[in-house]
């Protein structure tokens, strides 16, 4: 990326945070969603029986609660935050200047990302304290994140091509907020279920994410699985910027 493209990401970095920073109960969102995670995994704990299925309770925790975030202040946020930007006309005099579509996505997300990150870090080491869990992989789990990021991103594009109105983000991230946790094995653990079941659910889309994350923590993944699950949310993510390229929507439909 050249400096004038990170000088247009910089700039629409800075208008997405004055936006963000006007409505002040923003930051009970911010606050309020991580102190609710942290609740719900004490709560987990007490509750499942981990044990018995041989899974440390640490770093499932961390994982869980780091997917919950990528999924609900990343991609549901930033599926909303391009419909509204293209129905206020926003997206469509970018594309009249020197800024590329790809920058003026990024650009427009890197606000949210960066909230997203936050937000993981911050929870991640609390939870961490909380359960006595030492990271065995950063880099696993840096890559966990990063491709989590790119997949949300990629996917809020692709979703934002399905809506007409604002009104209609809620109804078209449903499957995402409610499915995709269900098969990534962030609310129920791969281990628990059928070994068949938890097989195929291994190629899920944010299930590379998600065993990147714990392995983070847990050391579990050799390399060169690690980089399996890698290319695979790589190749996930490819599809929905392919699709996000073909079908995306700069203007209002009239």
């Amino acid at each position: 990326m050249n400096s004038l493209a990170m000088q247009h990401m910089k700039t629409l970095f800075g208008i997405e945070w004055k936006l963000f920073n006007r409505i002040k109960s923003n930051y009970i969102f911010v606050v309020l969603l991580p102190v609710m995670l942290l609740m719900a995994m004490q709560f987990v704990q007490e509750q499942m029986k981990l044990d018995e299925h041989g899974l440390d309770a640490g770093p499932l925790m961390v994982s869980t609660a780091c997917g919950i975030l990528l999924i609900f202040s990343l991609y549901s946020s930033v599926t909303g935050l391009y419909v509204a930007r293209r129905e206020e006309l926003v997206l469509k005099r970018l594309r009249t200047g020197e800024v590329s579509d790809p920058v003026i996505l990024a650009g427009g997300a890197s606000m949210y990302i960066a909230v997203c990150v936050v937000q993981i870090v911050a929870v991640s080491a609390l939870l961490s304290l909380m359960f006595g869990a030492v990271p065995q992989q950063p880099l696993a789990a840096l890559g966990g994140l990063v491709t989590g990021i790119l997949l949300m991103t990629a996917m809020a594009a692709a979703t934002a091509a399905l809506c007409r109105t604002v009104e209609s983000v809620l109804v078209a991230t449903l499957p995402a907020v409610f499915v995709l946790p269900m098969i990534s094995g962030i609310y129920i653990p791969r281990e628990v279920l059928p070994q068949a079941l938890g097989d195929a659910l291994m190629f899920a889309p944010l299930s590379p994410t998600v065993d990147l994350m714990r392995s983070g923590w847990t050391g579990e993944l050799a390399l060169g699985a690690g980089l399996a699950r890698g290319i695979l949310a790589i190749a996930w993510t490819a599809l929905f910027a392919w699709i996000a390229m073909r079908r995306f929507r700069w203007e209002p439909r009239t």
